[in-house]
């Protein structure tokens, strides 16, 4: 069975919290787990970035799990394709709550992605997306940045 990415952006609802972003991170983690997806998920600004990877059909059921969870709105996808390496595998959910976007190497991040200082996702194209998700895990996995964190491994078997 093919394994797919899945990008999205959406922007959340208006006064979402710590605990909110919390409990996203903890169904998540778990959910995720138990069905072999592995992702990553930024936060900034009112903006959500993340990207799911797994088999098509269980990629796909999440995804419309996701549109209709009411923390966000204006789900956009931006890429959805076939793989054939993940890139986020050792997290079923691992989640960057980007605040202090003022940081030098974050706004380089977003910068060297996108062509703006800003975190808005919904402007970046396919590829800038992944490039962005992909630096931002392997800044995470070098212990660079500071957030909010779930580290569940994703079993390989299934």
């Amino acid at each position: 069975m093919q394994i797919i990415r899945l990008i999205y952006a959406s922007i959340a609802r208006p006064g979402l919290s710590y605990e909110d972003l919390a409990g996203i991170l903890s169904s998540a983690s778990e959910h995720n787990a138990r069905t072999g997806v592995s992702g990553i998920l930024c936060y900034s600004s009112g903006a959500f970035l993340q990207a799911l990877e797994g088999k098509r059909p269980v990629v796909n059921q999440l995804y419309n799990r996701i549109l209709n969870d009411r923390r966000h709105r204006e789900c956009e996808i931006l890429v959805c394709e076939g793989i054939e390496v993940r890139s986020f595998i050792e997290w079923s959910m691992k989640m960057v709550r980007w605040d202090e976007a003022h940081a030098p190497q974050r706004r380089a991040l977003v910068l060297r992605h996108s062509g703006s200082e800003l975190f808005e996702p919904w402007t970046m194209s396919a590829g800038q997306a992944h490039g962005f998700l992909k630096d931002l895990a392997e800044m995470e996995r070098l212990g660079d940045l500071k957030g909010i964190t779930g580290i569940n491994r994703v079993p390989l078997a299934g």
